[in-house]
């Protein structure tokens, strides 16, 4: 049995040692996060579309128009760091 520490930390002391990390490992970090993370956050999306789509049908215009707004978002939010 290896010898080891356990550590519980709150998100607010996680976010406090990810402030810490130079910048190649906070991207490093974030592509880490972003694989173990992408199934989850495109089901949000697809469930998003689905649910609104059962109450209320969508035009090809008006998923064009969705699919358009989430890629500038993205866009934004990985462009913000760098200004």
């Amino acid at each position: 049995m290896a010898n080891g520490v356990m550590l519980k930390l709150s998100s607010a002391q996680v976010e406090t040692l990810v402030n810490r990390l130079s910048i190649e490992d906070k991207i490093r970090l974030i592509r880490k996060l972003e694989t173990q993370t992408w199934a989850k956050r495109l089901d949000d999306v697809v469930s998003r579309i689905s649910k609104r789509f059962k109450e209320n049908p969508l035009s090809e215009k008006e998923i064009k128009n969705m699919c358009d707004q989430k890629r500038q978002e993205l866009y934004n939010a990985r462009t913000k760091s760098r200004h």
